[in-house]
């Protein structure tokens, strides 16, 4: 399923009235989704601190974190127990994708800082080039922002993964942009609160990215997903917590 979204995308009708998309949609759905969930979110949140204190299991983290908010964007039941629910491919994938991406970050890292240093000596070539690195780990970060949810949704290779993430940042690089700045803020909030990190920062960003993949996919599907999505309205707020 996930290679035929690749080959899809640029040949999607954008004027099909019963697929087009409605950006607002999505951050009310990322909201009613941490809200629903709000009790298990924060395990959730403090479990992959826990493991990711310890760079090396970092993926394992990632992987958890993104099997539940996968299964809550998704509307199925999910709970703590999914966070350790993973088979070899699901772990070694993690561990791949997370090795990839923190190589290809430090080595646009270390040019920005080689480029900023060029300056003193050309100015303008030294401001260009760090730039351009600069760009480019915005558009790294933005790729991520599909393939990490994307590396528990389909069992395929990591290529084909970040493939397909190129792909929907390059097709939708406003809709992509919205989602990594929205996690940006998210997590530059959690760092300034300090009590945000420890009980939500992460999971929501989780959930923000599962249903940010979730409704752009839907742009590129040719039947209904099926799945029944509760109109849910501000009252809302006054009943208990449903899924937690």
């Amino acid at each position: 399923m996930l290679a035929l979204y690749s080959v899809r995308i640029g040949r999607w009708n954008r004027g099909a009235p019963n697929m087009q998309y409605r950006e607002p949609g999505l951050f009310r759905k990322w909201f009613w989704n941490t809200y629903d969930y709000l009790g298990t979110l924060i395990v959730i949140n403090i479990l992959w601190l826990l493991l990711a204190l310890p760079l090396v299991t970092l993926p394992l983290a990632f992987a958890g974190l993104f099997r539940v908010t996968g299964r809550i964007a998704a509307y199925e039941e999910t709970g703590i127990r999914d966070f350790f629910d993973h088979t070899r491919g699901d772990l070694r994938r993690s561990f791949l994708l997370c090795g990839l991406y923190a190589g290809v970050l430090i080595l646009l890292a270390a040019n920005v800082l080689f480029y900023v240093r060029l300056m003193e000596a050309w100015p303008w070539t030294g401001a260009i080039l760090s730039g351009v690195m600069m760009w480019l780990i915005v558009f790294v970060c933005m790729t991520a922002v599909y393939a990490l949810p994307l590396m528990l949704r389909e069992q395929v290779p990591v290529r084909q993964i970040v493939r397909t993430g190129v792909y929907l940042v390059v097709d939708n690089p406003r809709h992509s942009f919205a989602l990594l700045a929205a996690g940006s803020l998210v997590m530059a909030f959690s760092l300034a609160s300090g009590v945000g990190l420890l009980f939500l920062g992460l999971g929501a960003i989780g959930v923000l990215f599962s249903t940010g993949l979730r409704e752009i996919l839907k742009r590129y599907e040719q039947r209904e997903t099926g799945v029944l999505e509760e109109a849910r309205g501000w009252r809302d707020l006054l009943r208990p917590w449903g899924y937690s």
